[in-house]
């Protein structure tokens, strides 16, 4: 199945793997959705292989169903992690268990930023990051943003959005502490 989504993008879904390929200007993204945990450990052991164990930037993200009640906030439905061209989403409601392979230090990206300018980002958000530092555009389509995120099957829209979400994520991380 091929779709393009928008002007930036497109997806394919290999129903054999539960794979998708989200291309976005000229490189290709391969995202796996699961609620498997053994699916995520296969996926770290993947990235560990591909970059030997050495210390390496993953970009993270987090999606939920939007609640429209003041004062109440729905739990995180979707973990998004991106390594170069690797992409995993964890579909939260739905994983019989939480991998420890995933349970690592992390650094809020946003923080280096801030250090690295003083000044220039006072609340920086994702999309003003993606752009300002690694000149990622980011196409954030409300319809996509806003839809239930705890769905049993996410629709090729919310992959392709996961994806870049952590792609963004990655790209960000990967300028701030590489330089490249």
């Amino acid at each position: 199945m091929f779709k393009t989504l928008n002007n930036y993008s497109t997806i394919t879904f290999d129903p054999t793997t539960s794979k998708y390929t989200v291309k976005y200007n000229g490189k290709s993204i391969e995202t796996t959705v699961t609620d498997k945990g053994i699916v995520a450990d296969e996926w770290v052991q993947e990235i560990y292989s591909k970059f030997g164990g050495n210390s390496t930037v993953v970009g993270l993200d987090v999606e939920w169903r939007p609640t429209f009640i003041r004062d109440t906030s729905n739990k995180a439905a979707t973990l998004q992690l991106c390594i170069d061209d690797k992409c995993l989403i964890l579909q939260l409601f739905y994983m019989d268990y939480f991998p420890s392979s995933l349970k690592r230090k992390s650094q809020d990206m946003r923080e280096v930023a801030k250090m690295k300018w003083p000044g220039r980002f006072c609340r920086p958000g994702l999309k003003d990051l993606a752009m300002e530092v690694a000149n990622v555009y980011m196409k954030k389509p409300k319809h996509v943003c806003m839809s239930n995120w705890e769905a049993r099957i996410l629709s090729e829209q919310q992959v392709e959005y996961g994806c870049m979400d952590a792609f963004a994520s990655y790209s960000v991380g990967h300028k701030l502490q590489i330089g490249d």
